[in-house]
């Protein structure tokens, strides 16, 4: 053969083992960082959804006891306006009767004209 026809090519002092070995290296690195970022995040959220749920209940607990007060007030005061008008009846019975007559009275009026289609 002849040396002229042949073609040198220089050499090349690539280690490609070592640089996989290397990629490979980063690789598990990478995959343990994202396993620690999802453990991480996995925490966080739990701890928030543990925030959210205490702070739900205590909402909760909160708007129950208004509740609960808001219903004895106004169960308190429907006693109140039951004894003033058994009161009232006592001292007026004529006058109370007098008073449902006429109110029974203008509401079936009412009802009638709404079902004829009259209005007063």
């Amino acid at each position: 053969m002849n040396e002229e026809a042949v073609v040198s090519h220089p050499r090349h002092d690539h280690d490609y083992g070592s640089q996989i070995a290397v990629i490979r290296s980063d690789l598990e690195r990478l995959q343990e960082d994202i396993r620690g970022l999802k453990d991480d995040l996995a925490d966080d959220a739990s701890e928030r959804m543990q925030q959210w749920t205490e702070k739900a209940a205590e909402t909760l607990k909160e708007k129950g006891e208004l509740l609960r007060e808001r219903s004895e007030q106004l169960r308190e005061a429907g006693e109140q306006r039951k004894e003033t008008i058994t009161s009232e009846v006592q001292q007026h019975p004529f006058a109370s009767i007098v008073a449902a007559t006429g109110a029974g009275l203008a509401i079936g009026a009412l009802a009638m004209w709404a079902q004829n289609g009259v209005k007063p």
